[in-house]
């Protein structure tokens, strides 16, 4: 196997510059095996945003690999990472794994999800590499675009989320995702709050709140997110009722609406299913300790 020698960049954001020889690397890439699980290209959430968490590998001047740490929580982060089919079996993805592995084991973060989207084969091949992984979980990419088969919400209001009412979404948040650190979460809800490309909404019975969820405009399609209701009102038809209005929202801003759910919430996939939406593509998260 030829050996090249590569320069590795790090850094913490990515300058548009960048975004876009990624987004021009990964759409070389996927081309011969049809893949669509593009890299969030975006430290925001991430737990500590000033941890460098994407890596870039250049041959001379040109981008010929990219990884990336999703890092929402100080326990564990996803990796995923795209290199050119040329330079392939060539040492390229060990460079970037080991040089996130050195910046992820500095911060004491030592349990990683390699995320491969399950129809690639030089993915799995990447896979073959690791020793002791085992599968986590999938997720499905699911899409909805424009139709007249919007869920009615009769039952239900919604005011958009700002920090007046921030402690009630985070509660909500927090009883739905009882993964999340309190902290974590209230510095993801700021995000929300301050980025011109998210919102949040809280939905709200009888002036009662009983769930939220958010939106990212950032790359094309209204990326929907964060879903919950809170425990006590599901059952009763209010999951419909808020994915109604959140469609009537998102596609006042765009043409198809995105989402991801995971293999292990089927109440959210068969709920999702009902609402419209379609499976896009699915993608394989792998548990690793490093």
């Amino acid at each position: 196997m030829e050996m090249i020698v590569l320069k590795i960049k790090k850094c913490s954001v990515l300058t548009e510059s960048e975004k876009n020889e990624i987004l021009k690397l990964e759409n070389m890439a996927f081309k011969e095996e049809q893949l669509e699980n593009h890299a969030f290209l975006s430290n925001e959430i991430n737990f500590d945003k000033n941890l460098e968490c994407f890596y870039m590998a250049y041959d001379n001047n040109k981008l010929i690999g990219f990884l990336t740490t999703f890092i929402p929580t100080s326990n564990e982060a996803e990796i995923l990472a795209v290199v050119h089919p040329e330079y392939r079996q060539k040492g390229c993805f060990s460079m970037l794994f080991e040089a996130a592995k050195e910046i992820l084991l500095r911060a004491g973060i030592k349990n990683i999800l390699l995320v491969i989207e399950a129809k690639s084969q030089s993915g799995l091949k990447v896979l073959k590499k690791f020793k002791g992984y085992e599968l986590e979980h999938s997720e499905y990419r699911m899409s909805y675009e424009k139709s007249d088969t919007i869920p009615e919400y009769n039952d239900l209001s919604f005011s958009e989320v700002n920090y007046e009412n921030k402690k009630i979404f985070s509660d909500i948040t927090l009883e739905a995702f009882n993964d999340l650190d309190e902290n974590e979460n209230n510095s993801f809800i700021d995000s929300v709050i301050e980025c011109e490309d998210r919102e949040g909404y809280i939905a709200y019975n009888n002036d009662i709140p009983i769930g939220v969820f958010d939106y990212n405009y950032e790359d094309g399609d209204a990326f929907l997110y964060g879903v919950a209701i809170q425990s006590d009102y599901r059952g009763k038809g209010f999951g419909k009722q808020l994915i109604g209005f959140a469609l009537e929202e998102g596609l006042k801003k765009r043409n198809k609406i995105v989402l991801d759910v995971d293999s292990n919430n089927p109440i959210a996939f068969n709920l999702y299913k009902k609402c419209g939406f379609k499976i896009d593509f699915q993608v394989d998260y792998y548990k690793y300790k490093i």
